[in-house]
């Protein structure tokens, strides 16, 4: 009988601002990053946008984010996220 080990582990392996969202033999784990401008939890593979600040990479759930993090990255990185999309949609 083979054990395995708990799934417990594969947390410490991920960087802090992942979200393991599923996994599975054929497919591997889904990571998803948080859009910083609405919280949405975002597939870093199907990301529409994305943006580089102070050499890391933040993405987004729509152009509508990215543009308003592009504008003032500080504002969001503060904790001044949106609770949802409100107009910049």
């Amino acid at each position: 009988m083979i054990q395995r080990k708990p799934a417990m582990k594969l947390r410490s392996l991920l960087p802090r601002k992942a979200v393991v969202v599923s996994t599975t033999r054929d497919k591997g784990v889904i990571i998803m990053a948080k859009d910083p401008v609405c919280n949405m939890d975002v597939d870093e593979k199907k990301a529409p946008a994305k943006s580089d600040y102070q050499g890391k990479t933040y993405y987004f759930c729509a152009p509508g984010c990215k543009k308003a993090f592009d504008a003032n990255p500080q504002k969001y990185l503060k904790g001044g996220g949106m609770a949802g999309h409100g107009a910049h949609h």
